[in-house]
């Protein structure tokens, strides 16, 4: 982990210097969620020694299993307050003394009674009012600056800083000489305005940076480890090869292995998509990252201690880390334009000096060059619109997870749907009773007692009646007592184990009534099965419109780990069913080939391929991982809100184009007008200062209307999603 990222610069910067360290082989580092994979040589350097040879140049580097610090934002929020408020000041002293007699509203004569107000105490007080304003709120951009010309590649800072220090440091010269053609003003509303819109960019930044590493801590747990008779509470970190590990009902299985003793229903839905829990007894192979939801195991670790859950962070990782990083349009502009107008500015001053001009009449024409083409459109082009559609955005229960998500390739060719938890729901529910009227109340009295999936569902059916004497087998169902009765609620393997019969009639019955991705729950007492109840995981409603709408103008790819497309295929350009996590992404990949993709899912094991995607979307009840991994997060039941985020995303991404249109054309007119003498400074700054009001106000306009975005949602306060799979305790 690498605090104190800055810019895309901060990569190359980090990458040039850790390579020059021996024993480090390759780095590949990553401005989005500030982190750095390195691969070296422990024969020539320790593991210990790898943060400080990357803590550089005011960077903090540490460990991903190092307690990371709470985000002290503080500094930033005073730097903000400072800016604003003493920004607010030397406009007002502006507005008193300067901008009436440069305008020609006011006389000089007129402001005699206020003389040394206005020309000694005020400009003076500018300049202790601007230097805070450089040198402490401008820190970051200077460091920026700074940051880019050691590395040699020149970024918007560096042009913010030729303007800032430009600006102040012509005033503090003329100043000192006497003269008030200040333009302490230039320098102040650019420090501001800066900072502004960086600090709510921070703000996204950091709370992306938050949510990974607590995806990587979540998946870090401890574990019951049996050694010598005695069960030892060890970390994850500690595990090797051949320790039994026991696992409890509700909790986590920390890593892959080999159940040795007991059984239970294991919820794999988080690792392979598939809806139903499955049951795993001696012999059978277990993942880390699923969920016992019944039973308890001890489990054998193998030859090598691996979690199937860290093996998709890891894919995560290498996908999100591929890329150069969050180099943004208004850098890569800046990289040309900054050595442009530098060139240009000193020519400008040397041809006027050279003309025969006085060195402040050539300085002036210079600065005016400089301050005209003086980047802040460029700098709020993108920030300030992509800030109004992340907040537009949240207020309709949309979540925008990258700033980088509304530059990307504006169309969309193949959209890619998982299916569990996506186009279903996720959760089991009746669909079919076969049986007299008391096969529903003895079954939900049952299972009123049992915590399996199926189980909620039955039980959801009305009843009256109590049970008691609960005996569960996992995987394979429960009997109670109901009115007297052994009533048994399970499987075929249930009543085999009971030997109890089942009629072939019901047998019969049950196939015929049950649709392909159903279970079959038979109910019994007296030693034979008397009904049988039929679930199913739920339609998402209005799944099939929503497919349809989509179909109008993509291919639509139907992309599960269920070994069944369960009657969605149907709806659909194209199925891969049965595919693993690690195969989703090469799936992407393929399609990639094809056109633009986009990726709907919710589940970890979605999560290399949402990241894979040219724009990953996570859906319904998504886990941390694939939150993560995604672009978008849409919470909720309602799949056509994709829509919404579609149209979000084109709206903005059209408005930055405005802005950086808007940016261009006025540095097309403004800079031949400052190169040739027409325009002066102060005309420059308010040149400079309308061309940015026109990006704010552009910027900040309402996104969308009522009849595309939807009202306001309630987002469930369920917590982090991932501890939504953990035990209560």
């Amino acid at each position: 982990m690498i605090d104190g990222m800055h810019c895309s610069s901060c990569e190359i910067l980090i990458e040039r210097t850790a390579l020059r360290v021996k024993g480090i082989l390759s780095v590949a580092s990553s401005y989005a969620t500030s982190t750095a994979k390195i691969v070296y040589d422990p024969d020539r350097i320790d593991e210990t020694e790898l943060p400080q040879a990357l803590s550089l140049a005011g960077y903090r580097a540490r460990l991903r299993t190092d307690d990371r610090p709470d985000n002290d934002n503080r500094q930033s929020l005073l730097r903000l307050l400072t800016g604003v408020g003493l920004t607010l000041l030397v406009m007002m002293l502006y507005l008193a003394f300067f901008y009436p007699t440069n305008l020609g509203l006011v006389e000089l004569q007129e402001l005699a009674p206020v003389g040394w107000l206005a020309f000694y105490a005020a400009p003076r007080a500018m300049f202790v009012l601007s230097t805070i304003l450089v040198f402490y709120v401008g820190a970051p951009i200077l460091r920026g600056a700074w940051i880019g010309l050691r590395v040699g590649v020149l970024n918007m800072d560096n042009l913010l800083a030729i303007a800032i220090l430009a600006a102040y440091g012509y005033s503090v010269g003329q100043l000192l000489t006497g003269s008030l053609d200040l333009y302490f003003d230039v320098a102040s509303v650019i420090v501001a305005v800066v900072t502004t819109g960086r600090y709510f960019e921070q703000g996204e930044k950091t709370r992306a940076i938050r949510e990974l590493t607590q995806i990587i801590d979540a998946w870090s747990p401890t574990a019951r480890v049996r050694k010598d008779n005695e069960l030892l509470t060890e970390s994850v970190d500690d595990i090797e090869p051949g320790d039994r590990i026991v696992i409890r009902e509700g909790e986590s299985i920390p890593v892959d292995g080999t159940v040795i003793t007991g059984q239970a229903a294991i919820n794999e839905s988080l690792m392979t998509g598939e809806p139903f829990p499955v049951t795993r007894g001696p012999g059978g192979k277990v993942l880390g990252g699923t969920v016992i939801i019944e039973g308890s195991l001890e489990i054998e670790v193998g030859p090598a201690v691996e979690s199937q859950i860290d093996n998709l962070a890891r894919i995560l990782w290498n996908v999100q880390s591929s890329a150069a990083g969050a180099q943004g349009l208004a850098d890569r502009i800046a990289r040309i334009f900054v050595p442009v107008v530098l060139i240009l500015a000193a020519f400008v001053t040397g041809w006027a000096f050279l003309g025969g001009s006085q060195p402040a009449a050539a300085l002036s024409a210079g600065l005016a060059t400089l301050i005209v083409s003086c980047p802040c459109t460029f700098g709020l082009a993108i920030p300030l619109t992509t800030a109004v559609a992340v907040s537009t955005a949240l207020r309709h229960g949309l979540f925008i997870t990258s700033a980088n998500t509304f530059l990307k390739s504006p169309r969309i060719d193949i959209v890619a749907i998982d299916k569990t938890g996506t186009l279903s729901r996720g959760e089991m529910t009746v669909v079919k009773v076969l049986g007299p009227p008391e096969i529903a109340e003895y079954a939900a009295a049952v299972e009123c007692l049992s915590p399996h999936p199926i189980a909620e569902a039955i039980a959801r059916l009305t009843s009256q009646r109590i049970a008691t004497d609960l005996d569960t087998h996992p995987g394979k169902g429960a009997i109670a007592t109901v009115d007297n009765r052994r009533v048994a609620v399970g499987s075929k393997s249930l009543f085999a184990m009971l030997g109890w019969d089942i009629p072939g009639r019901l047998t019969d019955l049950a196939d015929a009534a049950r649709p392909d991705d159903s279970v079959v729950s038979y109910v019994g007492w007296d030693g034979c099965a008397h009904g049988a109840i039929i679930t199913r995981d739920q339609h998402r409603p209005g799944w099939a419109q929503a497919v349809d709408r989509l179909r109008k103008n993509y291919r639509i790819v139907l992309l599960t780990g269920a070994e069944h497309p369960c009657g969605y295929e149907e709806r659909v350009d194209e199925v891969y069913a049965g595919v693993p996590p690690a195969a989703k992404a090469a799936v992407i990949r393929q399609l990639q080939r094809e056109g633009t993709v986009v990726m709907i899912g919710d589940g970890s094991n979605d999560a290399p391929a949402l990241a894979e995607a040219d724009l990953g979307i996570a859906f319904g009840a998504p886990t941390a991982l694939a939150a993560d991994a995604a672009d978008v997060v849409i919470p909720g039941e309602r799949l056509e809100r994709i829509f919404d985020a579609f149209e979000l995303i084109n709206v903005t991404r059209r408005r930055v184009r405005q802005n950086i249109g808007w940016a261009l054309l006025y540095n097309a007119i403004a800079i031949p007008l400052a190169v040739t003498g027409l325009l002066n400074p102060l005309f420059a700054a308010l040149a400079m200062a309308s061309s940015s009001l026109l990006v704010v106000w552009n910027s900040s306009r309402r996104i969308g209307s009522a009849d595309w975005i939807s009202p306001p949602v309630e987002i469930p306060r369920t917590g982090h999603p991932l501890l939504r799979s953990r035990s209560p305790t």
